[in-house]
């Protein structure tokens, strides 16, 4: 009988647990609208995962949430994916270098990595060039409502990184 390793189960629960963010992020109605934004579930799920697993690993989960979200929304396909791969590789070399891996840092890099995500789309994809307007009225909303999410994949993915490793 075939038998994973402690590495590739949690490879594959994170998988899952991107699919199923995906399913509740991009399900319409799903989720309420705070001032009028949804929260960006998905980045701030794979920053969760880079905090645990580093830039590499990081980064390839970061570019799966990525593709989920072009698959999703209207962005030219792959300018999630760049994004979400960028901000995590980011995010994975600070927490392996120079921060701690906790609580505090986890919602602090979900706040920076939700706002840069929401400013990066702004600025490539916007017609709007007011930024006097979007930063009070889309980029603040989206980043606190997506960082909220953030203390619940830090410790669900901190479960499954004590519990599925390689002996």
């Amino acid at each position: 009988m075939l038998r994973l390793s402690g590495t590739a189960q949690k490879y594959i629960v994170y998988g899952v647990e991107l699919f199923l963010v995906y399913i509740i992020q991009f399900t319409p109605s799903l989720l309420p609208r705070l001032f009028g934004e949804v929260p960006m579930l998905l980045t701030v799920c794979a920053v969760s995962i880079a905090v645990f697993e580093g830039d590499i690993t990081g980064m390839w989960f970061g570019m799966t949430a990525g593709l989920f979200m072009d698959i999703g929304s209207t962005a030219p396909f792959g300018f999630w994916a760049l994004v979400n791969m960028t901000v995590c590789y980011g995010v994975g070399l600070l927490v392996m270098y120079w921060m701690r891996n906790n609580i505090v840092t986890s919602v602090i890099l979900g706040f920076i990595a939700a706002a840069l995500a929401a400013f990066v789309q702004w600025l490539f994809l916007s017609g709007s060039r007011d930024i006097l307007y979007f930063v009070p009225h889309i980029l603040l909303p989206r980043a606190i409502y997506s960082t909220a999410a953030m203390p619940a994949f830090f410790y669900f993915n901190r479960a499954i990184t004590t519990r599925l490793y390689d002996d």
